[in-house]
């Protein structure tokens, strides 16, 4: 069995700068890097997916302009951008919520036979929970680091209720295991 840790869309886009940027996000990053320094050391493959969108991107008729490919918030925060040169590390840009959905994801699952995913990130309630969705949809193991993701805080969006929500769907309804 070979598992994998899948960090979801820590960029500066959402943590940092831009229309999307949370401090809810923020305050889970030393949990993320914590999450990628014991799977590096537990020698563990370690993906990153960026949330890359072009300028006239159709996810923008739901949310605000975001991580517009080559622009700084498309670029992972600078406590993660290290580790992109390790061995066993990957960068997989996406441009939909769930990180297999036309992206070299699921061959690089195959090419390691990766069977158990640990996934951690943001938004708990839109990318890691798609993302952990087609995972289980593939019936690979899927745990969700819930200390190491996070939502926003928005106009009828609760981080603190929807974090709690999503989490009790992934793991009710989705099958995966969540680790609080």
């Amino acid at each position: 069995m070979t598992e994998a840790l899948i960090v979801v869309d820590t960029q500066i886009g959402f943590l940092r700068e831009g229309n999307l940027a949370s401090d809810r996000c923020v305050a889970v990053l030393p949990a993320i890097v914590e999450e990628v320094e014991a799977a590096l050391d537990a020698g563990n493959h370690v993906i990153f997916t960026a949330d890359t969108h072009e300028p006239d991107d159709a996810e923008f008729a739901v949310f605000p302009e975001h991580c517009i490919r080559g622009t700084r918030e498309a670029e992972l925060v600078d406590e993660l951008r290290p580790y992109l040169d390790r061995e066993h590390v990957w960068l997989i840009p996406k441009r939909r919520y769930s990180a297999l959905f036309e992206t070299e994801l699921e061959g690089l699952l195959h090419r390691f036979a990766i069977d158990r995913v640990r996934i951690c990130g943001v938004c708990t309630d839109i990318c890691v929970m798609h993302t952990t969705a087609d995972l289980r949809n593939r019936d690979i193991a899927v745990t969700v680091a819930a200390h190491a993701t996070a939502t926003f805080d928005g106009p009828g969006h609760d981080g603190d209720a929807v974090q709690q929500v999503s989490l009790d769907h992934m793991a009710g309804i989705l099958g995966a295991a969540v680790e609080r």
